[in-house]
């Protein structure tokens, strides 16, 4: 369903390691649907979380707002995979819009 404001985020495991993973994101707002694949963890190098190129129908990148929620959420599964010895296998969250 695509939210009528706010944005949604939708993160499904790919490849793992014990180190590290790979996530299929796609984050959705009114306007567009922006997908990327993101490496988790020690393949990601000293950042943790890095985002490969987005695409999207309407062009560009998503919001830094809901990049920085979705970056979030990769960094606590990273920590749960290093205290539970797993990868969360989905992550979905609605965020509203920042009020300036």
């Amino acid at each position: 369903m695509t939210p009528k404001n706010g944005g949604k985020i939708e993160l499904k495991l790919g490849a793992t390691t014990p180190d590290s993973a790979e996530y299929e994101a796609r984050l959705q707002t009114a306007a567009a649907i922006f997908q990327a694949t993101v490496r988790v963890g020690a393949s990601a190098g000293a950042k943790q979380v890095d985002f490969g190129a987005w695409t999207s129908d309407a062009g560009g990148d998503p919001p830094e707002w809901l990049t920085a929620d979705a970056r979030a959420a990769l960094k606590a599964a990273l920590r749960s995979s290093q205290s539970e010895g797993r990868w969360p296998r989905r992550i979905a969250r609605w965020r509203p819009e920042p009020v300036d």
